[in-house]
């Protein structure tokens, strides 16, 4: 702690220092645009998206992660394991979650290449250092990584700027919770250069028992500018510590003791990941630019400790000539009992982009490429056990893998604008992946499984156009068609093959998407949309998890996701805002085959499903707010109500295996002394959290056996990932 407050000092310090500068970089913010352009929605692009500029991320951010920001924007529904939004945090956009959507940051993709996840909590804290998040729904428009499905969410990070600043943040709240963040901008040094540095820490005890995790995190850009381009160096990541928390109670634990958490032995994991990226934008003239930026990104697990009770064994793990425990006379059953096991992880990614842009006249014109290679080894050790063969030692590797993936991906994109009313889009990528599995034999367990090695080809093209019926109102229209490869996970469903695995097992998905919207200003800000989502070979999660908390999935046939958004703001008066955010939908398969075991005898049993209802897909999300703003908007106070529908756990639409619908109102209060202009006045925010103390459950999984006896019942049943009660957040920056 003593070096951080050092840290944070040094930072005030720089603010000290008076630069006689005016800010001259203002004229090369388009520059910095630039190597993301070519991936953002632009005001006459006709897709549906929604943007959070840097004023309402300082609005609504006070220390919870990426996707409690993302709430304020239609069809998003995020959860935490620990149920406060710090740590390991998630969400799904129109009912598809994150390894559907495609996230980037600064253009570099962000989803794991292997299992196509986002873990914001590796790098938490990252919205301190945000200029921009823009969320596109549905197939938006072309991007760097994995093809985006349910969206994609384009995170751009501070521009350097030529006025030197310094800020300090400190937060507390409840169940342990804190933030603290210091940043710094130097301002424009010898003419060329320019810093920006953020480091902070976000951790809390969790809602949960046993549920608390920490973040340490940094953000450091440096940038060359000259009259026509600038060169920029980014660097950005975490290091995070987690109790696990990802199993929820069933529902009498939720109605009795919600802050329940089954695991009770010190389970925890840690994170790591590091971004390191260099961009560069060049002004060709006549309406021309050229960018291009590369990344290296590390990470790695240097634990993820599980503790399987009894039934896990190392026969279980297919170790092969290990002595047995002879637990009686006769049994030959080598039995471990409890057996404490590390994941293990070792990641590198590498790529590179580059994007011509070319404005000139009626056209805009946009192409670009991008490499990338992804590496992975997967290996578990045994920490301990009730009983451990006398050849095994602590932290005994007990199996190695290693997964590779590359990706080479192109795109072309035209905009041309017939009159000042009409315009027209284009919009073509070719993406090729490949993905190999390669497994060491150990020196007691034979690499079980094979991996064929496997590779995709994809185009998916997008046309749209958009039309001004007078300067209040605008309408678009977009058709486009993409295809996305399943994951590691979806194929192995285990973090080892278990047996040998081909392709064409897992089907790629394929979704045609149709949207149709208007942007309105004037009396009435914003957008309102219909969208129609046809799927193929979806990909859907069967309501259970694996021992890593990942959704064990499978393909089903024809499915859909239809339905209507609505994102607005109105003036009431000078010092009064609302603004709504909803989303109504039906989410459908329209007919599957899933099997189950016997109760009795354990045989399969196979039963067909038709018109059911997709997991984890509320049919109405809606968020409501009133924002005032009064005595010279020295004093700002916000009050936000939301509504999430009744979720299924699983596709066949069971009401005993779904979470009830859920209603919950916060309230913020913010108070801006700068105008007194006294010195060392923060700006102060109030955080109150769920004020009616609601109990709710925003996700969840199935518990219990996947089996069904002759009367039709189950053997699984609903388990609730409960979210906190009421909670405050205080937060308290000092600007200088």
């Amino acid at each position: 702690m003593k070096k951080q407050f050092l840290v944070l000092a040094s930072f005030a310090c720089l603010s000290s220092i008076t630069w006689a500068q005016t800010d001259t970089i203002s004229s090369k913010r388009n520059l910095q645009d630039v190597v993301i352009s070519a991936i953002q929605a632009k005001q006459r692009t006709p897709v549906t998206f929604s943007t959070l500029d840097k004023k309402r991320i300082q609005q609504l951010y006070y220390g919870s992660d990426i996707p409690t920001l993302l709430q304020v924007t239609p069809s998003v529904n995020a959860y935490s394991d620990n149920g406060t939004g710090i740590g390991y945090s998630f969400f799904r956009l129109r009912g598809m979650d994150q390894t559907r959507i495609n996230t980037t940051v600064n253009g570099i993709p962000v989803n794991d290449p292997e299992n196509q996840g986002v873990f914001f909590n590796n790098f938490a804290d990252l919205a301190s250092s945000a200029e921009q998040i823009q969320v596109q729904r549905g197939i938006g428009t072309s991007t760097n990584g994995t093809s985006a499905f349910g969206g994609s969410i384009n995170i751009q990070t501070k521009h350097l700027s030529a006025r030197p600043s310094a800020q300090v943040s400190l937060g507390i709240g409840s169940f342990g919770s804190s933030r603290l963040t210091a940043e710094v901008q130097t301002g424009l040094l010898d003419r060329h250069w320019m810093f920006y540095g953020r480091i902070g820490q976000v951790k809390t005890n969790g809602f949960r028992q046993n549920a608390g995790a920490q973040v340490q995190s940094y953000h450091f850009s440096l940038g060359y500018v000259k009259n026509k381009s600038v060169l920029k160096f980014n660097f950005f990541g975490g290091n995070a510590q987690s109790e696990l928390a990802y199993l929820g109670v069933d529902r009498n634990t939720f109605n009795t003791n919600p802050r329940s958490n089954p695991f009770t032995h010190g389970e925890t994991d840690a994170f790591n990941q590091y971004f390191n990226q260099v961009q560069y934008s060049y002004d060709l003239g006549r309406g021309q630019t050229l960018s291009a930026s590369a990344y290296y990104v590390r990470g790695g697990a240097p634990k993820f400790q599980f503790l399987a009770e009894g039934w896990y064994t190392f026969d279980a793990l297919n170790i092969a000539n290990t002595p047995y425990y002879v637990n009686a006379p006769g049994d030959t059953t080598f039995s471990p009992g409890n057996v404490m096991t590390s994941y293990r992880l070792k990641q590198q990614f590498m790529g590179a982009f580059a994007n011509y842009q070319l404005t000139r006249g009626k056209l805009d014109f946009v192409t670009g490429i991008h490499v990338n290679q992804f590496q992975s080894d997967h290996f578990m050790e045994v920490n301990w056990a009730n009983y451990v063969p006398a050849a095994f030692k602590q932290n005994h590797q007990v199996y190695f893998n290693t997964g590779y993936k590359n990706e080479a991906s192109a795109f072309a994109k035209v905009n041309y604008v017939f009159t000042d009313n009409v315009s027209v889009f284009s919009d073509v990528q070719v993406r090729q992946t490949s993905f190999k599995y390669r497994g060491r034999d150990m020196e007691f367990r034979k690499e079980y499984g094979k991996v064929e090695d496997m590779n995709w080809l994809f185009v998916n093209p997008r046309v749209g156009a958009r039309f001004g019926l007078n300067r209040f109102v605008s309408l678009y229209a977009m058709a486009g068609m993409s295809m996305r490869e399943p994951t590691r996970f979806d194929y192995l469903q285990d973090d080892f093959a278990p047996r040998d695995v081909k392709q064409n097992e897992i089907k790629p998905e394929q979704v045609v998407n149709v949207e149709f919207g208007t942007e309105l200003s004037g009396f009435v800000n914003g957008k309102i949309n219909v969208y129609a989502m046809e799927f193929q070979n979806q990909i859907v999660g069967t309501g259970a998890l694996n021992n890593f908390g990942y959704p064990v999935t499978g393909n089903v046939g024809r499915s859909y996701r239809r339905g209507i958004e609505i994102d607005l703001k109105k003036q009431i008066r000078n010092y009064l805002n609302i603004w709504v955010s909803s989303a109504f939908s039906s989410n459908k398969i329209e007919q599957f085959t899933q099997t189950y075991s016997d109760e009795v005898s354990g045989l399969p049993v196979s039963q067909t499903y038709t018109n059911k209802d997709l997991g984890f897909s509320p049919n109405q999300i809606h968020n409501i707010g009133l924002e005032s703003f009064v005595w010279k908007k020295r004093i700002s106070a916000g009050l936000s109500f939301r509504h999430v529908g009744m979720q299924y756990l699983d596709n066949t639409s069971n009401k005993d295996l779904s979470l009830p619908a859920f209603n919950v109102l916060d309230f913020q209060l913010g108070l801006n002394p700068s105008s007194f202009r006294i010195k060392g006045l923060p700006q102060i925010s109030l955080r109150v959290n769920n004020i009616l103390d609601a109990r709710y459950a925003p996700s969840g999984s199935l518990g219990g056996w996947n089996t069904i006896n002759n009367a039709g019942q189950r053997g699984q049943f609903a388990l609730f990932l409960p979210n906190a009660g009421i909670n405050y957040f205080c937060t308290a920056i000092w600007l200088f």
